[in-house]
């Protein structure tokens, strides 16, 4: 039998902190990542003589707190502390200042407006770090221009067949004469589009891209570049807006109406207002771009605290009514044929699929899974599937009268497609839409069918735009429904071409039709303005969502009503709810004037700072949602 050995334990010699015996006569003031919500307050920590010189603002450290030793970010140095007992910092993570200190403030700014950890934003303005990049970075900056102009705050409306890429790269060109630019875009594939036209019309322009497409390395790479002052455009997506550019003059915001621009988690910050705050903490150009302002830029609008730049245009619109839910009203056929025969004709349709819902073709119930979500199908050949399980059903019956043949509802584009292939045979059919997005289209005669956000190019224009269903973009429950609506038409009409018809499939007395024929979208903003005004809602009042769990989020709405009446928060706050969901969470609203929203701001970071405390469950909320259903 062998013999055997006893066991030998491996000795690990602990990591030994470095002992300072000298420190710098200044302190550092970090703001510390501790992943406690109130703990959100500013820390003095001494400096290591030997340190002095790297710890500078934007600079990244470790620094012990508690028990722990965590992350922190230096704000500033300052001569004197509380007169306690105070500990020194670890250690520097990065030797790069990685936020300015016009950026940091903005952050600081953000956190109160938006009820946040100042930490939470910071993460969102500084990429992952790669030590690699850092290592090999060369810090060489470029000359700084300081051609101060006066801020102008400009909505630029894009013309009919205007390159609205080609327009924004030549607005950030020009700007960048007068020092830095930064180009906020409300997603990847318009990042890809407005640098394709950078290297095609100005292809000797410098820029830094930031968005999540990059590769860790080449992002933060790029990153550097605008903190250490190498770049003076930056171009990106939503956390792009806290980017550290030096002596930033210009913020261009290209479709602010986007939901991308919102972020999805708490507090729910959104990248139009931040750009609003830091054009008017920092007095700096801001410039919004887009087909149909939204609702609160239109405020601004109003009150001429914003300017509109847009050229005189007109387009030849005309609307068809549905009589009986055909999908093209017959007096509208002469108009595509025509189309037809000298190029592509769009088809903007209002959702992707096939059919969005089921109904018995017997009874006309909905039908419905066994789980309670809607059956529907997403393509002629698929069968019936639930939209909350997936589940697919074989041999569907009604639930309600046992008959087997369902009737499709709200047609997708796939339908659509099945639909005009027969109105108008021997016509190649496109389609872009959902993860097959064209970005242009060749110019002949063809049906080329897309969903909003999704409209390929074509030269020359397309030689009919259709709008289809348009009903249905205006009908939807969301606040948001009549704004999303007039940037998706307005921005599908704008693809015609100079000789060519936009039609509309909706009611003949809408003004749309008007407001797209004589390109002003103001026609139709100002009247929502006026009956959000009467209503009391965004953009007049400032809106908080808060979710909490069913069993106490009566209590919670109680408590913010009791708030009201002992004069805590402002008298205009109105407490709409609860309504409660099947997920185990219920959501309350609440709204106060615009003039006094701060306080109830401040009244609600208070109140999750307290449930921080007392160790409950950390409060979920949104300030400022993108819509309220």
């Amino acid at each position: 039998m062998a013999e055997v050995k006893p066991l030998r334990l491996k000795a690990q010699q602990g990591k030994r902190q470095a002992v300072h015996n000298s420190f710098a006569q200044l302190f550092v003031r970090v703001i510390v990542d501790t992943g406690v919500f109130h703990l959100d307050g500013y820390y003095d920590y001494l400096v290591p003589s030997d340190l002095d010189d790297k710890v500078q603002t934007g600079v990244r450290l470790l620094v012990p707190f508690g028990s722990r030793t965590v992350e922190a970010i230096v704000i500033d140095r300052v001569p004197a502390s509380s007169g306690k007992s105070m500990k020194s910092i670890e250690a520097i993570i990065s030797p790069f200042p990685l936020l300015n200190r016009e950026a940091l403030n903005l952050i600081l700014d953000c956190a109160k407006r938006w009820a946040a950890h100042p930490y939470d934003l910071i993460s969102s303005a500084i990429p992952p770090r790669s030590v690699t990049v850092e290592r090999n970075f060369v810090s060489n900056k470029i000359a700084k221009i300081n051609r101060k102009k006066p801020a102008q705050r400009v909505y630029y409306q894009f013309s009919p067949g205007e390159d609205e890429y080609h327009s924004l790269s030549a607005m950030a060109v020009k700007a960048s004469s007068s020092g830095g630019v930064l180009v906020l875009l409300p997603d990847e594939r318009d990042v890809q589009s407005l640098v394709s036209a950078f290297s095609k019309h100005f292809p000797d322009t410098q820029y830094a891209r930031l968005d999540s497409s990059m590769s860790r390395a080449d992002r933060y790479f790029n990153f550097l570049k605008i903190a250490s002052g190498q770049s003076i455009i930056g171009i990106g997506t939503r956390s792009a807006v806290f980017s550290p550019i030096a002596n930033l003059q210009t913020i261009f915001i290209y479709r602010e109406t986007s939901e991308s621009f919102y972020d999805a988690r708490t507090p729910g910050w959104n990248a139009r207002d931040v750009a609003l705050i830091r054009s008017t903490k920092e007095d700096i150009s801001l410039v919004i771009s887009g087909y149909a302002p939204s609702a609160e830029v239109s405020r601004l609008i109003e009150n001429k605290w914003i300017s509109v730049s847009s050229k005189r245009a007109k387009t030849s619109a005309l609307s068809f009514e549905q009589q009986m839910g055909e999908l093209l009203p017959n007096r509208i056929f002469p108009e595509i044929r025509e189309a037809l025969r000298n190029g592509a004709v769009l088809f903007m349709t209002p959702r992707k699929g096939y059919a969005a819902s089921l109904s018995c073709a017997k009874c006309r119930n909905e039908a419905l899974c066994s789980c309670g979500g809607k059956l529907f199908k997403r393509g002629k050949r698929n069968l019936p599937e639930c939209a909350l399980c997936s589940k697919e059903h074989h041999g569907w019956k009604c639930a309600w009268c046992g008959a087997d043949k369902a009737r499709l509802l709200g047609r997708g584009s796939e339908r659509f497609a099945e639909e005009l292939g027969r109105a108008f045979p021997g016509f190649p059919i496109v389609s872009s839409e959902g993860e097959h997005i064209l970005q242009e289209v060749p110019a002949r005669p063809s049906l080329v069918l897309a969903t909003p956000g999704s409209l390929p190019h074509v030269v020359g224009g397309y030689f009919a735009v259709v709008i289809l269903e348009a009903n249905r973009y205006f009908t939807q429950v969301d606040m948001r429904a009549h704004e999303r609506a007039r940037a998706h038409i307005f921005q599908a009409a704008s693809k015609v071409a100079p000789k060519g018809k936009v039609l509309i499939v909706i009611d003949s007395s809408h003004p749309i039709t008007a407001s797209v024929s004589r390109w002003n979208p103001s026609i139709l903003s100002m009247r929502d303005l006026r009956e959000r005004e009467d209503a009391a809602l965004p953009p007049y009042y400032r809106a908080i969502e808060i979710f909490s769990d069913n069993h106490e989020v009566t209590l919670v709405a109680d408590g913010f009503k009791k708030a009201i009446a002992d004069g805590r928060i402002p008298a205009s706050t109105r407490v709409l709810g609860p309504a409660k969901n099947s997920d185990g969470l219920a959501k309350i609203i609440l709204l106060a004037n615009v003039k006094e929203s701060q306080k109830l701001i401040d009244f609600v970071h208070e109140f999750a700072r307290k449930r921080s405390v007392g160790k409950k469950d950390l409060l979920k909320y949104r300030v400022d949602p993108y819509s309220l259903t």
